[in-house]
């Protein structure tokens, strides 16, 4: 079975239960009344509708699924001429939308995004070192086939926190899009992501596309809002180690005398445009980089902010921990040379940097560095413009030596003043970071994990099953109307799969050319609510 996604104490993010369905041979039933009788107490359906069905001249007729263990076992016991038992794989993630765009998805026992796209093969049992090479596997080239399970840097709990508040916080301002990071400035830790609008992983195919995008990695943020931050940084490395100080900035000259080459050159030596390839997540493609003005997204600016708090080392931001290979009973840790680091500022002067840089925001109420900026841009589009304001929060603590870096940024498209969202004064981003930064200050270090992962939850296997059963429920008075099937389309040409789901009246994505490999939803799961499938082609088929 495929592994378990674990954070960094050991709390289920994705895990594998086994699902069964009944399926029937209505040649081979003999007394089709008495199956039925004895079937409905087990699968929850009416004795008068199976025994409808078991009318049928099929000789594959699916009765019932997403039954359990202890069902099944049932079933099997009572030895019915003619019914079986089969099982399949499915993927359930507890925490819903929380942490929804790292973890990603999967359908058909193939990982299709995030950590389960990126390590499908590990997760799956078949892989050597060469699919995981930031791990240190002692040695070893190839591990056991019995699946291992990834233990991320994420703390669901904080995750969780952000993600409800940050939630909340645009539902009151009346916005959609937003973004944000909690991340270790000295480690590269990841912590948290927050993006928004987010998605449901278990009902990925439900999300629009635009749902689907981590914003964090890929969406593009103006660097006017941390330039106050840029300028006061190259400031302080061309005062030098003896520099006696910088003018207050209502004193200094406008942006302390740098012309807007010189800041770019300041921005090269720390690598603000630098790529994050080589994570779980790439960013900004390489076209992106080579435009006249390089784009700048929310883990650049992350990574940018946390290279000037940690003495000038960059540090690429890293989400996979360690992993546990279950044919081994061992946990692989990180290697200690993973990550990758690369001093852009001089050692001494990263000091100094790092103890002036954030004198101006320095909040002793709060216990930590607050900086906030807004930006209202306006770009022409053949005839029209667009309109947009970002707003950014940057929040450290401890200010002297800081351990958590939030990062939060919201985006607007409309144009001020902001809707009405009742008759309360619209909330401000800096209050909900000060808010979030005063709960961060507060926060125990992460548990002394174990080196072995704890068996399944059971509550989280509850949960399952009921989410399975309260997803299938009818109306009182439609229980004996038939329900649409999703049909079976893995394998066919797209031609075929289309004549196949026609019937169905559902709009249909497709991803890819060739024949169909994977299908969502999955076949013979109920269509009731579904307005769209995905199908995905590849030419190997």
């Amino acid at each position: 079975m495929r592994g378990t996604i674990y954070d960094r104490n050991f709390n289920e993010l994705a895990v594998s239960y086994s699902l069964y369905s009944v399926f029937a041979n209505p040649v081979e039933v003999v007394d089709r009344r008495k199956v039925a009788l004895t079937l409905a107490p087990l699968v929850d359906i009416k004795a008068e509708k199976l025994e409808s069905r078991l009318k049928s001249t099929q000789h594959s007729l699916l009765l019932a699924t997403d039954l359990d263990e202890g069902q099944a076992e049932q079933i099997e016991a009572l030895q019915l001429q003619g019914i079986t038992c089969k099982a399949t794989e499915a993927r359930f993630y507890p925490g819903h939308t929380a942490a929804s765009h790292v973890l990603g998805f999967m359908g058909d026992g193939v990982g299709l995004a995030g950590v389960e796209g990126k390590y499908d093969t590990v997760l799956q049992g078949t892989f050597r070192e060469g699919n995981l090479p930031d791990i240190d596997f002692q040695g070893r080239e190839h591990l056991g086939d019995k699946g291992a399970d990834l233990i991320l840097t994420l703390d669901i709990g904080l995750q969780k926190i952000l993600e409800n508040r940050f939630r909340d916080f645009l539902a009151a301002k009346g916005a959609e899009k937003g973004m944000g990071m909690l991340i270790e400035p000295g480690s590269g830790r990841i912590l948290s992501l927050m993006n928004q609008p987010s998605f449901n992983p278990n009902y990925f195919w439900k999300a629009n596309e635009s749902n689907r995008v981590n914003r964090v990695y890929n969406h593009i943020l103006d660097k006017e809002l941390i330039k106050p931050i840029l300028t006061r940084a190259a400031a302080i490395e061309r005062e030098g180690l003896d520099g006696s100080g910088l003018l207050p900035p209502t004193v200094a000259a406008l942006d302390y005398g740098f012309t807007d080459q010189q800041l770019e050159q300041f921005e090269r030596q720390i690598q603000l445009h630098g790529s994050v390839f080589g994570n779980w997540q790439s960013g900004p493609t390489v076209g992106e980089q080579q435009q006249a003005q390089p784009v700048v997204t929310g883990v650049q600016v992350g990574v940018t902010l946390a290279s000037l708090v940690n003495g000038g080392w960059r540090i690429t931001p890293y989400v996979v921990d360690s992993l546990y290979d279950h044919a081994t009973a061992t946990r692989y840790y990180r290697r200690s040379n993973a990550t990758v680091k690369s001093h852009v500022l001089d050692p001494a002067l990263g000091v100094k940097i790092r103890r002036e840089l954030f004198a101006n925001w320095l909040s002793d109420k709060e216990n930590g560095v607050v900086f906030s900026a807004q930006r209202v841009q306006i770009q022409p589009e053949n005839d029209l413009s667009r309109y947009s304001m970002q707003e950014l929060f940057v929040a450290l603590t401890p200010p002297k030596h800081p351990r958590y870096l939030l990062l939060i940024a919201v985006e607007q498209d409309h144009l001020l003043p902001d809707p009405p969202v009742g008759r309360e004064e619209a909330p401000r981003l800096d209050s909900l970071g000060r808010e979030l930064l005063a709960t961060l200050a507060g926060a125990k270090e992460a548990e002394v994990a174990a080196e072995k992962p704890p068996m399944k939850s059971t509550e989280n296997l509850r949960q399952f099953f009921i989410s399975k059963r309260l997803k299938f429920k009818v109306d009182p008075g439609k229980n004996d109307e038939p329900v649409a099937l999703m049909p079976q389309m893995r394998g066919m040409s797209l031609r075929k799969g289309l004549q196949q789901i026609e019937q169905h009246k559902i709009r249909v994505r497709i991803n890819g050319s060739g024949r169909i490999v994977a299908q969502y939803p999955l076949a013979g799961q109920p269509l009731t609510g579904i307005e769209e499938c995905i199908v995905t082609l590849s030419p190997g088929g």
